[in-house]
C-alpha cells in the first residue's frame, strides 16, 4: 500500500515538475531577445531611418484589457502598459510623433477609453498620431484610433465594429442535469444581476440595455467627434458590422491606405521632418512575461458560478 501511494506521490510531483517546466520554457520562448527583467522599458530599439528626431512605433496587439502581458494563449494589450509607453513618448522631447500600430479586436470598454484618452493627451502636446491598422482594428480597436490624426488602413483591415457587447452565460439547464443548485441571499432584487443560474427578469434586461445603450451613445460620440462626422453618418455603421479598409475608406472612417511606409510617410509630412530615427519601446523582459503567464488559466470559481463576472465590451465577436 506504502509503495502504490509512494508510486502515485512521485508521477503527481513529476507532472507538475513538468507544468513548471513548460510554463517557464514558454516564458523564455515568447520574450526571447527582450533581455532579463531590469533591461527592458528604459531602453528603446532601432527600427529604421536615422536623424536626431525620432518617431515612437507603439503596438497594440490582442485583446484590450487593463492589466496584461503574455499569456499561454497569445498576447494581450494592457492599456496600463500602452499609456505608459504613449506617456514616454510624450515626455520625449525628441519624438516629434507616434505611429500607433493596432492589431486588435477591442476589448475592456474601460481599457480602451485610456488609451483613447492618452493618445488625445499627445495630440494636444504638439505631437502627432498616426494610427496603422494591420489585420484588425476594430471595435475598441477602432475607439483608440478615432483620436489618432490620421488612419492608414491596409485594404483587407477587418475594422468597424462600432458597439458595445456584453455576454451572459446561463448554467441553468446543465446544473439542473448534474444535479448543483444554487442558493442566494441578498440585500436586494438586483443584487445578483446576470446570475447564471436563473432567467434574466424582464426588469435586469431593461437595466442591462440602459448600459450598453448609454456606453453605445458614448463611442458614437467619440467617432463622431474624431472623425469630424455628422453623428447621423457614424450612426449609418455603427450597427456592429465590420468593414473592410477600402470600405472604411469610402465610409470616411479611415483617411488614406497602406501599410507602414505610407504611415511613416504621414508622420513626416505632419512634422515637417524630412527624416527621423523610427524607435520602438521594447517588452518589460522575462519577469514582466512570466508574470502574465501565471495569471492563466484563469482561477477557478465556486460550482455552479460563471467563469468570470459580466464586463461591457467595445469587441468583436463571431
Amino acid at each position: 500500500m506504502r509503495q502504490t501511494v509512494a508510486v502515485v506521490v512521485g508521477v503527481v510531483l513529476a507532472l507538475v515538475a513538468l507544468g513548471a517546466a513548460m510554463v517557464v520554457g514558454a516564458g523564455l520562448g515568447l520574450v526571447a531577445g527582450a533581455g532579463l527583467a531590469g533591461g527592458g522599458p528604459a531602453q528603446e530599439r532601432h527600427v529604421s531611418g536615422e536623424g536626431p528626431d525620432k518617431i515612437a512605433l507603439i503596438r497594440i496587439t490582442g485583446p484590450i484589457v487593463r492589466e496584461g502581458g503574455m499569456s499561454v494563449f497569445g498576447p494581450v494589450a494592457s492599456s496600463r502598459q500602452i499609456v505608459e509607453l504613449l506617456d514616454r513618448a510624450e515626455r520625449d522631447s525628441a519624438v516629434k510623433a507616434v505611429i500607433l500600430e493596432l492589431n486588435t479586436p477591442g476589448g475592456s470598454v474601460v481599457a480602451s477609453a485610456e488609451i483613447h484618452a492618452k493618445v488625445a493627451s499627445l495630440r494636444r502636446a504638439g505631437k502627432p498620431v498616426i494610427a496603422r491598422m494591420t489585420e484588425t482594428a476594430a471595435s475598441g480597436g477602432y475607439y483608440v484610433a478615432a483620436a489618432a490624426d490620421h488612419i492608414v488602413a491596409d485594404p483587407s483591415t477587418i475594422t468597424g465594429s462600432i458597439g458595445v457587447i456584453v455576454a451572459l452565460p446561463n448554467l441553468e439547464e446543465f446544473n439542473r442535469k448534474i444535479g448543483i443548485r444554487a442558493v442566494v441571499f441578498k440585500s436586494g432584487r438586483f443584487k445578483d444581476m446576470g446570475n447564471p443560474n436563473r432567467p434574466i427578469t424582464p426588469e435586469e434586461a431593461a437595466l442591462f440595455r440602459g448600459l450598453v445603450d448609454e456606453i453605445y451613445q458614448r463611442f458614437v460620440d467619440v467617432v463622431a467627434e474624431g472623425r469630424r462626422m455628422d453623428r447621423s453618418r457614424v450612426l449609418q455603421f455603427a450597427d456592429g458590422r465590420i468593414l473592410t479598409g477600402r470600405q472604411a475608406l469610402r465610409a470616411g472612417l479611415v483617411d488614406s491606405l497602406g501599410q507602414f511606409p505610407q504611415a511613416l510617410a504621414e508622420a513626416l509630412r505632419r512634422t515637417n521632418l524630412d527624416r527621423a530615427r523610427v524607435v520602438e519601446y521594447p517588452p518589460g523582459g522575462l519577469l514582466q512575461a512570466l508574470v502574465g503567464l501565471a495569471a492563466w488559466p484563469p482561477r477557478p470559481t465556486a460550482p455552479g458560478r460563471a467563469v468570470s463576472p459580466f464586463t461591457l465590451q467595445y469587441l468583436m465577436v463571431p
